[in-house]
């Protein structure tokens, strides 16, 4: 019961927050999706992509996902090593 109840608090917490025209435009989408790999978040390409259209800003696929990958790998090596160490 309380993975479901998670994802419908994750899916709310997005659709309550919308996006802002300062949140897409000139940005570094290859940072930006570093940073949600980093933090240990899933992709949100998808939703930057439909959120940005809005402020006529085509968001980079190829980018995002080069900088989630990286940030993603980095996250997973400390969680790694967090738990090495027992922490």
């Amino acid at each position: 019961m309380r993975l479901p109840l998670c994802t419908v608090l994750l899916l709310t917490g997005c659709a309550l927050f919308p996006l802002t025209e300062a949140d897409c435009k000139g940005v570094s989408w290859q940072q930006r999706g570093y940073n949600h790999g980093f933090a240990g978040h899933p992709p949100q390409y998808m939703r930057l992509a439909s959120e940005c259209t809005r402020f006529g800003v085509e968001v980079s696929e190829a980018d995002y996902y080069k900088g989630w990958q990286d940030g993603r790998f980095e996250w997973e090596r400390l969680m790694g090593s967090m738990r090495r160490r027992g922490g």
